[in-house]
């Protein structure tokens, strides 16, 4: 089989342009089709490439025929086009119902695709002006209980499934993921037409194959605008609905997954066409097809990485690789398409997925460079925690917001590695009573860990000693952190008193309104869970805590006695666990009409939770709002 003709050719082949001006003159009415139409025509389509243009007009094409053709051109046969020929009516009304059949098709993937993507990021905006109308609170505060907060399987949601097969949705989740999927499956399956004999020499099955490759494909890549914007820290639909930032990563993970079916069902069924109509020895070699290849392979192999596995394994390695491959991937489907189809209407959606990933991450430096270059006192607060102050930026504590904080200096070859943290104003927290003196090591050393540099400043160095202030005054204007020492970069954090601090926020990860719209607010930490909770008792006039670590972390809560001294009714419980059951009936007992419960802490606590307010909100007269705070993604 002979290579196809390239759109070079066309545009300078005579008995081509000859023959095709003649066809279009003899055929077209003037005046359904008129001439400016024709002109455009050929312009834009002829030589199958936008870029490459004619040598002739068409009127200057029409002038090179200068007598009528006889011999007639058959597409079927071994004849060379060499001369200006007769297009046949038989050929001519194959290709014509084609067209227009094709045509049609065409124009519904965009329609759909459109439909798909309004659907996607419509439906949270429709549940949140939903839940605004008044009418509504009654019946969302009934429904809440069987679909927004109970799992859809067992009790698992911010803990992994068993084999670490990832995380179960709740079931309003699963609804929103059934719903897109089978969306998607049905545009992907319905209105396929068929014209036989095809001009392109497919058979009834590989032109039926062709024209689903064709939808899956443009699906495909209409799902990546949304797919980017569900795993951005600056998806716009965060500032606008009532969705956490954990719901929207977990249905950026599905999406993906279907992102992943589409381009698999694309490959497969152009595959099966190109090998029955026997073009797949030449068409399999093109630099279009190649693309192809490595982006759906890439997909492929992002969707095996991504595994909660892996993402335990080394977070930041497969951030990393993540955003390489993601990379890879928009550039496979970039050129895979130009090479083929030239400029058209897929890359538009290449466009705004690039758009969609440049402004979160343009915003992202402007955020880091809005609150300026930073330095931070830090102060080991037990063997497990560090306190970070770090002054002059003025934030107002808001519950349901964190914080991006990066410490360059810990980690010179991962500068960019950032942790997100409960941020909380520094005059909330007790203060200390800070000397500089003379130190001969390097700031960051420890009497245990002498070989190890965290930063290695020149000239006199001046380290931090600190002093407990027995009288508990506050400290200054500020932001401070705690942070649980964990592997990977917080494990390097230790008493500093000018730490090189950069600071991405605030975000909103999680809607306060409606909890703090409630009777009375049940806040429930475990461990470092206390961070996220401390922007919540200040905020509401009527609130309980109840607080849980482990003996190891008595100094975190010697550390938190002034904040919490206010606090009329909590329950601190050291070595020890919450009753979560009975914490949740007192609230019952108690006659509130409208609870808010907060909870931030480890899995296991946080589904416990779940599972108890989903079981008593539908049994009894008070209703809850709960909000679970779990950095998990």
């Amino acid at each position: 089989m002979s290579d196809p003709t390239s759109p070079e050719c066309r545009a300078s082949d005579k008995p081509f342009l000859t023959t095709l001006v003649y066809s279009m003159n003899l055929t077209c009415d003037p005046v359904k089709v008129p001439i400016w139409q024709k002109e455009k025509f050929w312009a834009t389509k002829v030589t199958g490439d936008p870029n490459v243009v004619p040598k002739w007009d068409y009127s200057r094409a029409l002038e090179e025929v200068k007598e009528s053709p006889t011999v007639e051109f058959k597409s079927g046969s071994k004849s060379t086009l060499n001369q200006t020929m007769l297009i046949g009516m038989s050929t001519y009304e194959i290709q014509s119902r084609f067209m227009v059949m094709f045509d049609h098709l065409e124009a519904l993937q965009p329609r759909y695709s459109f439909v798909i993507i309004t659907v996607g990021f419509g439906t949270p905006i429709f549940f949140t002006l939903l839940a605004r109308l008044r009418f509504m609170t009654g019946v969302l505060d009934k429904v809440k209980p069987y679909l927004i907060y109970p799992s859809s399987i067992g009790t698992y949601h911010v803990r992994p499934l068993p084999w670490l097969l990832g995380n179960a949705p709740t079931i309003g989740q699963a609804l929103y993921i059934a719903m897109f999927f089978i969306l998607n499956l049905i545009f992907s399956a319905v209105n396929y037409s068929r014209s036989q004999p095809h001009p392109w020499g497919f058979g009834p099955r590989e032109e039926l194959l062709a024209y689903i490759g064709y939808r899956t494909g443009h699906i495909g890549y209409a799902l990546l605008p949304l797919l980017i914007l569900f795993s951005g820290r600056n998806n716009f639909l965060l500032w606008i609905t009532n969705w956490s930032y954990s719901t929207y990563i977990l249905l950026h993970r599905w999406i993906a997954r279907i992102f992943a079916i589409q381009a698999i069902v694309h490959s497969i069924t152009l595959l099966l066409t190109y090998k029955g109509s026997g073009s797949y020895p030449v068409e399999s070699t093109q630099p279009y097809w190649l693309w192809g290849i490595v982006a759906t392979v890439l997909t492929c192999a992002m969707l095996i990485l991504s595994h909660l596995y892996f993402r335990r394994l080394a977070y930041e390695v497969f951030l990393i690789l993540h955003i390489l491959l993601a990379v890879f991937v928009i550039v496979g489907c970039w050129y895979h398409v130009i090479l083929k189809w030239g400029y058209n209407f897929y890359d538009n959606w290449l466009y705004a997925a690039c758009a969609v990933w440049f402004f979160d991450r343009l915003l992202r430096v402007l955020r880091v460079a809005n609150n300026g270059v930073r330095r931070s006192l830090v102060t080991e607060v037990g063997p497990d925690h560090v306190r970070v102050d770090i002054q002059g930026v003025r934030w107002v504590s808001k519950p349901g917001y964190v914080a991006y904080a990066y410490f360059p200096t810990l980690s010179p070859l991962r500068p960019w590695e950032n942790h997100p943290f409960s941020m909380n104003s520094t005059t909330l927290f007790r203060s200390y009573k800070h000397t500089l003196e003379p130190a001969s090591a390097s700031i960051g050393h420890s009497s245990s860990d002498e070989s190890h540099d965290v930063e290695k400043p020149t000239g006199k160095v001046l380290e931090a000693s600190v002093e407990h202030d027995a009288t508990g005054s506050v400290g200054t204007t500020g932001v401070t952190l705690i942070i649980k020492k964990n592997s990977g970069l917080t494990k390097l954090l230790k008493s500093h008193s000018r730490l090189l601090t950069l600071l991405d926020g605030p975000y909103p990860q999680h809607p306060s309104s409606d909890i703090l719209r409630c009777d009375h607010i049940l806040l429930i930490g475990g461990g470092i869970g206390i961070t996220g909770l401390i922007a919540w008792i200040n905020a509401h006039p009527n609130v309980k805590l109840a607080w849980s670590v482990k003996s190891s972390a008595e100094a975190l809560v010697k550390e938190m006695e002034l904040l919490l001294r206010d606090v009329g009714d909590k329950e601190i419980v050291i070595g020890g666990q919450l009753n979560i059951e009975q914490l949740l009936r007192s609230e019952v007992q108690a006659g509130y009409e409208k609870v808010g419960v907060v909870v931030c802490g480890p899995g296991g606590m946080c589904d416990v939770v779940r599972a108890g307010v989903a079981g008593l909100g539908r049994g009894g007269k008070t209703v809850f709002e709960l909000e679970i705070n779990a950095f998990s993604w």
